[in-house]
């Protein structure tokens, strides 16, 4: 895709906004335009002030080779996020309850796995689609400073990521 972020309908972008999608696998479940519709109604809805992302769907061999590289864990993920710069390199000192994303100038990017998107999907009995937007939501929050490395941290998560995902209307599971 690798354009300039523009207003959709009710999604409007903010100056300073660059979002690039792009889906490697061989049968894309959402279209690159709506994974970078739902980062544009993430970032907005965030309040992120300045943002670059890049957006890559990728099979599970990729995926397997990406998390044994960076995570040094055998096999594929759901989704990984490598901040590049910016505020999305610093660790959250605001408080627990606060939008994380707010006047933030975030950097980086969110590899999907599109393969275990449809694998879980099929598990669960859900659209694919619905799966690669919770994991885009999920990478999207972890650049805006959140995490879920405990439990404190992952129960606010979780409820941002259901909140997120019922202004979507997406009915993706969300793990508490």
């Amino acid at each position: 895709m690798n354009e300039e972020f523009e207003s959709r309908d009710d999604v409007s972008a903010e100056a300073g906004w660059k979002i690039d999608v792009v889906d490697r696998t061989e049968d894309p479940a959402a279209s690159e335009q709506r994974l970078a519709d739902v980062a544009g109604r993430v970032l907005r809805d965030e309040g992120v002030q300045h943002a670059e992302i890049s957006v890559a769907v990728v099979d599970d061999a990729e995926m397997s080779r990406l998390h044994e590289d960076f995570m040094q864990i055998a096999g594929p993920t759901d989704v990984l996020t490598f901040p590049l710069d910016g505020d999305s390199l610093e660790a959250w000192s605001g408080p627990i309850d606060a939008r994380r994303g707010a006047g933030r100038r975030i950097c980086g990017e969110v590899v999907i796995g599109g393969d275990t998107a449809a694998r879980v999907a099929g598990e669960l009995g859900s659209l694919p689609s619905e799966e690669l937007v919770l994991y885009l939501v999920h990478g999207i929050l972890h650049l805006c400073g959140y995490d879920d490395l405990d439990d404190l941290q992952r129960g606010q998560m979780r409820r941002r990521e259901a909140e997120l995902l019922e202004l979507l209307e997406v009915s993706a599971r969300v793990d508490e």
